[in-house]
């Protein structure tokens, strides 16, 4: 499994805890935006210690092949992240599935980057793990996201009823699905 993988304007990669300093900063400037959209994570998210651990924790994951999250970088600034795009419950051989996961620093939305990356990473991970089916799940008013995941290729397929409880209140969320040639 390739851990850093280039486009033209984006170098993105998988990081280890010795990146925690950079992934929290990332998270702090973008909460606001991000707990929108999150489960509640509780306020020690947002401490050092706290973004060690999430980051042992997915590096032991990508090991055994079950997720992989690339952190994202602009080529022009290779030190601060600007977004995230990760690949969580991946499943094989039956189902050969996985579900996407995305968030864009508030400086950076708009500009195609968070696409970029999709468009990088899904071949790579569809070739290297057999997954054919990524579904994504949807806020059913975060039109921005359901934009850019229907511009890629995904497509709609139903209402998931009182999937993930945000803010402390249980929320539909849309499902959305590209399916691999792979």
């Amino acid at each position: 499994m390739k851990f850093e993988v280039t486009t033209d304007r984006l170098v993105l990669k998988v990081l280890g805890s010795e990146a925690a300093s950079m992934v929290l900063s990332f998270y702090q400037r973008n909460r606001d935006i991000f707990e929108k959209y999150e489960p509640v994570i509780g306020d020690d998210f947002y401490t050092l210690g706290h973004q060690k651990k999430i980051l042992d924790f997915e590096h032991k994951n990508i090991l055994k092949l079950i997720m992989i999250r690339y952190w994202i970088f602009d080529k022009n600034n290779p030190t601060e992240i600007i977004g995230t795009v990760s690949y969580r419950n991946i499943v094989r051989p039956i189902y050969e599935s996985c579900t996407i996961g995305y968030k864009m620093d508030r400086n950076h939305v708009n500009r195609g980057y968070c696409s970029e990356a999709i468009k990088a990473t899904i071949p790579l991970i569809a070739k290297e793990l057999g997954i054919h089916r990524f579904e994504a799940l949807i806020l059913p008013d975060n039109n921005p996201s359901i934009h850019m995941v229907e511009k890629l290729g995904f497509k709609y397929e139903g209402i998931l009823r009182d999937k993930i409880i945000i803010n402390g209140e249980r929320l539909d969320h849309c499902m959305y699905a590209y399916l691999a040639d792979n």
